[in-house]
């Protein structure tokens, strides 16, 4: 009886290591953020690198209080921060969990301004209106701590260039 019984949780061991998907243990390819280019985000003074993202259960579960069993902060709670510590946030585009390193101006060692140094981070991309701009909207880029919620920068996205004039731009 024990034999058998050790043969088909072996039996039901190996067919599930078969069957079941691998869990993700890498980054996924390509930049971090899907709607600020990599240029920007240089343009900027940011580093970002991409990590695993966490798992966003189904609202049904999360509707009864589940929750999985973490020390970081789930993208809602990135995107209530942005909008509990901006005023005028008007659209939350992408939310990315990644480490940033965000250097401070140039100057020197005494010129003011902040500096995030490999630091986990929610990247939150959205627009958020301002006055004295031609549309009256900016997009913008928070970063918030993941393990506190607290937000830790805003940065103004700087406008993209065409593709014509980067290649004009490089031939000179």
């Amino acid at each position: 009886m024990l034999l058998a019984a050790t043969l088909a949780g072996a039996l039901a061991g190996s067919v599930l290591h078969v069957t079941m998907p691998r869990p993700v243990t890498a980054p996924p390819p390509g930049p971090v953020l899907e709607t600020v280019t990599p240029a920007q985000v240089a343009a900027m003074n940011l580093r970002l690198e991409p990590i695993v993202q966490p798992v966003q259960l189904p609202d049904w579960l999360t509707s009864m209080g589940a929750r999985p069993p973490s020390t970081i902060l789930m993208r809602p709670d990135a995107e209530a921060a942005v909008r509990r510590y901006s005023t005028g946030v008007q659209l939350v585009l992408e939310a990315t969990l990644t480490y940033a390193t965000l250097s401070a101006p140039a100057g020197g060692p005494r010129s003011r301004g902040s500096s995030i140094l490999h630091r986990l981070v929610w990247a939150v991309v959205g627009t958020r209106t301002l006055t004295g701009t031609v549309a009256g909207v900016m997009q913008m880029l928070w970063l918030v701590d993941a393990h506190t919620g607290r937000q830790l920068t805003e940065l103004p996205v700087p406008a993209a260039l065409p593709a014509t004039a980067v290649g004009s731009a490089a031939g000179r």
